[in-house]
């Protein structure tokens, strides 16, 4: 039996980073590329990748990979950091790390670093997976900005659960909060994903987060004709 192997289109990956850069001009655009780029292979796509603005990954051993490999644009860690000393090399690669715990926060408060990291918190508008919880958000939020070890000024991230469904309220509700608890911060702000990208305007902010889009390892039927091409086969 032969073994399976994937064809990666990188004119293609090259194309759809730029139909979604068209979809959100005024943002800055953070290609996902965790789960080894979602199995295309980690350096190969980054490279692929070079306008994008930034990286998304979820382990910190991702971005040390894409740092190693010569990638020199900000890497963020989508689900923070997993120890306290993890936190030193973050700074030192000048990582952007999400916080979303108590613990992760605790860490940050106490740690000796040459140099502050950026932050973005992470607020639970309703995907109920990793996030701050509204009613708990400002004074995490408040703590972070008086953290020594945090450079200014705090950044915000979401995630939606359902954008992908236009007539599903959900999106909506966690539009609210995220804007509600935004209004006034001077952070960037960030909460499109692919799903928010294509359906969402109202939602792109400062960065959005392709990640599946760019990829077009599923078939996007919301996507606009023309936009998306297959990426693999």
């Amino acid at each position: 039996m032969q073994a399976a192997t994937v064809v990666i289109n990188r004119r293609a990956l090259r194309h759809n980073l730029q139909r979604l850069r068209e979809l959100a001009p005024a943002s800055k655009l953070v290609a996902v590329v965790k789960a080894n780029a979602y199995g295309h292979g980690l350096l190969e796509t980054a490279r692929t990748l070079t306008d994008a603005d930034a990286f998304g990954v979820a382990r910190l051993e991702e971005a040390l990979r894409l740092r190693a490999g010569g990638i020199a644009q900000p890497i963020l860690l989508l689900e923070g950091f997993f120890a306290a000393e993890d936190l030193a090399v973050i700074a030192a690669q000048r990582l952007h790390t999400a916080v979303h715990s108590p613990e992760q926060l605790a860490a940050l408060e106490q740690a000796d670093l040459p140099e502050p990291v950026t932050v973005w918190m992470k607020l639970d508008t309703g995907m109920h997976r990793l996030g701050v919880r509204p009613e708990e958000a400002e004074a995490f939020y408040q703590r972070l900005s008086q953290c020594k070890n945090v450079r200014q000024p705090v950044n915000v991230v979401s995630h939606f659960a359902r954008a992908d469904e236009p007539t599903c309220g959900a999106t909506e509700r966690q539009l609210d909060i995220f804007t509600t608890f935004t209004e006034g911060k001077p952070g960037l702000r960030s909460i499109a994903a692919s799903g928010g990208i294509l359906l969402w305007p109202q939602s792109h902010y400062d960065w959005v987060r392709p990640e599946l889009s760019c990829m077009a390892c599923r078939r996007w039927t919301i996507a606009p004709p023309g936009k998306i091409s297959a990426a693999s086969r």
